[in-house]
């Protein structure tokens, strides 16, 4: 069994690593994900329409998998007397906590019509579990 320092900020520092913090430049489009476990894995689902895949990247580092891409779209339609133009385009970023202990090495991704799926297995080895210690009295 391997012992680890322990710091009263770790988890803070974790927490903070998977926060999203604004920037000025803050995506105009920002996919909708879901996060379940199922099965000893964690299946994480990103719906990422109209996204070129070679233009998504999944990474993981500090046990915070982290989804970031770019979208650029732009529809042109000219019928008749009708002229119509749109364009949507922005870079977004999604992050993840992940259980500590896992490993990148146990994570798979799959992209199919618009939906990018992230499958991470569970670390097998198990974090101690919280208990009470007994507070020993000595009487002088």
């Amino acid at each position: 069994m391997e012992l680890k320092v322990w710091s009263p900020f770790f988890d803070l520092d974790r927490a903070l690593r998977s926060f999203e913090f604004p920037t000025f430049e803050s995506p105009v489009f920002r996919p909708s994900i879901d996060v379940m476990k199922k099965d000893g894995e964690i299946v994480v689902t990103a719906e990422l329409p109209g996204i070129d895949p070679e233009q998504v990247e999944v990474s993981f580092e500090d046990d915070v998998l982290v989804i970031k891409g770019e979208k650029s779209e732009e529809k042109e339609v000219t019928e008749d007397d009708r002229y119509m133009r749109e364009r949507t385009f922005g870079r977004f970023q999604r992050r993840i906590a992940l259980p500590a202990g896992t490993s990148p090495d146990s994570m798979s991704a799959h992209y199919d019509k618009g939906v990018l799926t992230v499958t991470v297995k569970l670390p097998t080895e198990s974090l101690p579990q919280a208990r009470t210690i007994p507070i020993e009295v000595t009487t002088s």
